[in-house]
């Protein structure tokens, strides 16, 4: 069995919870309003803000469409290696994903292990585009394979079939997280360390948060900023913070009363190269 490390609280959305689109009873109590901005109100938002004084906004506007609602409708059957965590024992849940990469009519998802296990969950997995609110279209796009992942750093990278009239709006999006990138790493706040993450709460609309943040000296991020079931696998901005990887969001938990959102460390093959103007994945190995 492997060993894997813990987390806290793993943030995702089981279909049957009675607090799903209502109340989150963990953090904010109505969430959604007091501790979230949603997309229609983000560019109005303080968070907007302080993005755009910090040059920063073409990225997080970027990751806002590259972010995926992910659905799984029914959990794999290949448990015998993660047993003993106990998310993975159910079926149907909601988490967030983000497209990095595409190759023809494909795209790669990188979400959270413990919300798309392997092969076979993914090809159970459902990733909707542009899932912002009543006035978006809608993209489904289905679950192929799993591409790669590691257990002990949570995160799972897999591919899903798209046609192709929207590789192009893809496309764009990625060579603007590029460049938005490119001022993240000139960012040099290290007095004030920031993090906002994009993810669906609640397999709801999707949703941005900003809070404090911290990386340890074993890579670790742990985070102020809100979170909550749904919120596994959504894409972390540290800012102030070494950010040659990507990192994703795992769990949560309460320490003196303050819930800490924590990431399971960066995914390095993910540090972003152009290739004739588009974002590919670098083939490192195994997460550091």
């Amino acid at each position: 069995m492997v060993s894997v490390p813990n987390f806290g609280r793993y943030d995702i959305q089981y279909f049957n919870s009675k607090v799903n689109n209502i109340r989150c009873i963990k953090d904010h109590g109505s969430c959604h309003e007091q501790a979230f901005v949603s997309i229609s109100d983000f560019s109005t938002s303080t968070i907007a803000k302080f993005c755009e004084e910090r040059k920063l906004l073409e990225l997080v506007e970027a990751i806002i469409k590259l972010t995926v609602r992910i659905t799984v409708k029914h959990a794999s059957l290949e448990r015998s290696e993660i047993t003993s965590i106990q998310c993975y024992k159910y079926n149907d849940k909601y988490g967030s994903g983000t497209v990095l990469e595409l190759s023809e009519s494909q795209v790669h998802v990188l979400t959270a292990k413990h919300v798309v296990s392997n092969s076979e969950g993914s090809k159970n997995t459902e990733c909707w585009l542009y899932f912002d609110g009543n006035s978006c279209k809608k993209i489904i796009i289905k679950g192929l394979s799993e591409s790669d992942s590691n257990i002990s750093k949570d995160w799972c990278d897999f591919t899903c079939e798209i046609d192709e009239k929207e590789i192009e709006k893809l496309h764009q999006s990625l060579r603007e997280y590029e460049q938005g990138l490119e001022n993240l790493n000139r960012n040099k706040m290290k007095r004030h360390k920031k993090c906002i993450i994009v993810s669906h709460p609640h397999g709801c609309y999707k949703y941005v948060s900003m809070g404090s943040c911290e990386l340890d000296k074993h890579g670790y991020l742990t985070y102020k900023a809100p979170t909550c079931s749904g919120s596994s696998g959504g894409y972390i901005i540290p800012i102030g913070c070494r950010t040659e990887g990507v990192f994703i969001h795992s769990g949560s938990r309460e320490v003196e009363g303050v819930s800490l959102g924590q990431s399971s460390g960066e995914v390095e093959q993910y540090r972003p190269e152009k290739v004739e103007g588009v974002s590919i994945g670098q083939s490192s190995g195994e997460v550091d």
